[in-house]
């Protein structure tokens, strides 16, 4: 009996033993997969870390920078742009603006000249209202109309307001035109200085220079 009961504790024994066993090897896999798991995600943290994702938007900099700016060189002394010397402007043609020649009609000393006054001798001289607000003459031209010259308010902006020069008073007008190859600047200026001489008898005004020097015959001759 007592041998039996001893043989029934060893077994017992034995087969605690043996869970106590089987449960610590499956404690320790688990702990192993535990311990494998936290090691491979640190490890995947180390690879993912480096210069790949910082850099990344650098690259992408320099090539918007290349894009919207020119690279600039340095520029070296021999490329250097040598200062212009007399010799080499010498012989260059040097463009200049085509004289205006004027003539002005301006009121006796404390007069002015009214506006009606102003179109009626604009119309008698065939003097028309057109480009920028002022009175133009025209002539015909291989039949095209050419404008020679020019009659313009004395005081800026040079308009008349031809919708109402019954209330418009002026200081004064100036007749122009610039000299350009495409014309007779000898005989505009005879037309004009005609125009110019009739005005100043219709207004009653005096005929003056562009320096407001009353005209003479040998002024006007000069």
């Amino acid at each position: 009996m007592e041998e039996n009961s001893l043989r029934l504790v060893l077994l017992i024994m034995g087969v605690v033993i043996l869970i106590a066993i089987y449960l610590y090897d499956v404690f320790q896999k688990k702990r192993n997969k535990k311990t494998g798991s936290v090691e491979m995600q640190s490890g995947n943290s180390e690879r993912v870390e480096p210069v790949f994702l910082s850099e990344a938007p650098l690259v992408e900099e320099e090539i918007l920078l290349s894009i919207s700016s020119p690279k600039l060189e340095p520029r070296m002394e021999s490329e250097e742009t040598p200062e212009p010397t007399a010799q080499s402007q010498e012989g260059v043609p040097v463009a200049s603006e085509s004289p205006v020649i004027q003539l002005m009609v301006l009121p006796k000393a404390g007069g002015v000249l009214s506006g009606t006054g102003l179109l009626n001798a604009f119309t008698q001289l065939n003097l028309e209202f057109g480009d920028m607000g002022i009175f133009h003459c025209y002539e015909r031209q291989s039949g095209v109309e050419v404008q020679l010259f020019h009659v313009a308010n004395i005081l800026e902006p040079g308009t008349f307001p031809v919708g109402s020069m019954t209330d418009f008073e002026s200081t004064g007008v100036v007749l122009f035109f610039q000299v350009t190859d495409s014309i007779d600047s000898e005989e505009t200026f005879e037309r004009m200085l005609n125009v110019a001489q009739q005005l100043s008898q219709a207004l009653d005004a005096v005929l003056m220079d562009s320096a407001r020097n009353e005209l003479t015959i040998d002024k006007i001759s000069d």
